[in-house]
């Protein structure tokens, strides 16, 4: 508020003013604003109703969501148009005694209204840079016309309407500001979650990948061979029990050069299928490669593993394997070797000595299970 803006004000009016100065400096809703700007113009200048617009530049209109007496979500006009559009296109005071006889009023409002319009002060609402943003307009003042005194009052209130709106107007502003970058740090979040368990989804199956058989999808050879490295070394320094079986399915070859290799696939996966179903959740099978297979049995003795070699052995004789509607039967040979002290955690040596016995399981007529 300069020094002209107040030249003129009553010294009653000018404490009222410097209060409602205050009140509206701290708000910072901005239709909370407009409406205290209103009811604060009203009071202040002694009228019967006050409006305020604002210019929308990109549509070359005037608007008003707060007017006084009138039920309405929100008023429209041109710029230019009616007093408070002139106002809004000249940025100039227009203070009409009586307004039924001047040109630029428009009558319908008190036709819509059942409001008698008879003096009007209508004050432009310019920004910090002198930039017009609005018109801020009172009606009626209780006694007699608007003066001189009152064009004073109304340009001080106006400052300090127009810079309170900026502020409302940007603090908004900042707040949708703040609320699309939480928005968008909350929606880039979210992505970086779902990218960060596709990944680990995408980690774990490479990781199956790497330590799955293709075909038969029980382990490889490389994961069995690294838990059988453990499990040795375990045994070796607690003295616990551990057995590996060996199996080779006997004349596979014959298979293949008989039925074809789809038959030989499909025996290999019938036998994995038979073996897998019938195993403790600790013990561990994979393919060894070709068609042989191995399997560890943790806390198992070589009584316990020779039994359980057997037991295989005659589920596999029994079995038959469907492929293009043959039945395809094979047998196989299993060689059983368990740690010792002695081998302390030379997990090589116990393989060797697994696939001793297999060979030997095979020297003497196959279908059958030979311990190391």
């Amino acid at each position: 508020m300069n020094d002209c803006s107040i030249q003129g004000i009553k010294q009653d009016r000018l404490s009222i003013l410097l209060k409602v100065g205050m009140r509206l400096a701290a708000e910072r809703n901005l239709d909370r604003l407009l409406a205290m700007i209103i009811d604060e113009t009203t009071a202040v200048m002694e009228a019967e109703r006050s409006s305020l617009f604002l210019i929308d530049s990109e549509r070359g209109e005037m608007w008003a969501k707060i007017a006084q007496g009138v039920e309405t979500e929100e008023i429209r006009f041109p710029l230019g148009v009616g007093i408070a559009g002139t106002v809004g296109a000249t940025g100039e005071i227009i203070n009409i005694p009586d307004a039924y006889k001047d040109a630029r009023f428009n009558p319908e409002f008190d036709r819509k209204t059942g409001f008698h319009t008879r003096s009007i002060l209508c004050m432009p609402l310019k920004n910090i840079v002198g930039q017009t943003i609005g018109a801020i307009q009172v009606l009626n003042r209780m006694n007699g016309a608007f003066d001189r005194d009152d064009e004073a009052l109304l340009t001080a209130l106006a400052s300090q309407a127009a810079v309170a709106i900026d502020n409302a107007d940007l603090y908004r502003k900042l707040n949708d500001l703040n609320q699309s970058l939480e928005e968008k740090v909350q929606e880039r979040t979210a992505e970086l979650m779902r990218a960060n368990e596709r990944l680990s989804t995408l980690n774990k199956e490479l990781e199956e990948i790497t330590v799955t058989d293709g075909l038969t999808q029980v382990h490889n050879r490389q994961y069995f061979m690294d838990h059988l490295r453990q499990e040795v070394k375990r045994s070796n320094r607690y003295g616990t029990n551990v057995s590996l079986l060996m199996f080779d399915i006997d004349h596979f070859k014959s298979v293949n050069d008989t039925y074809g290799h789809q038959a030989g696939d499909a025996v290999l996966v019938g036998v994995t299928k038979l073996i897998s179903e019938r195993l403790r959740e600790t013990d561990l099978f994979a393919r060894y490669g070709g068609e042989e297979f191995c399997l560890l049995g943790m806390a198992m003795d070589q009584g316990n593993a020779f039994m359980l070699a057997e037991r295989m052995r005659e589920y596999i004789a029994r079995a038959s394997f469907e492929h293009n509607g043959r039945q395809l039967h094979v047998t196989v040979s299993i060689g059983v070797s368990s740690w010792a002290p002695a081998l302390k955690d030379n997990f090589e040596e116990m393989i060797r000595l697994a696939d001793a016995a297999l060979y030997k399981a095979k020297a003497e007529g196959r279908n059958r299970v030979c311990s190391a």
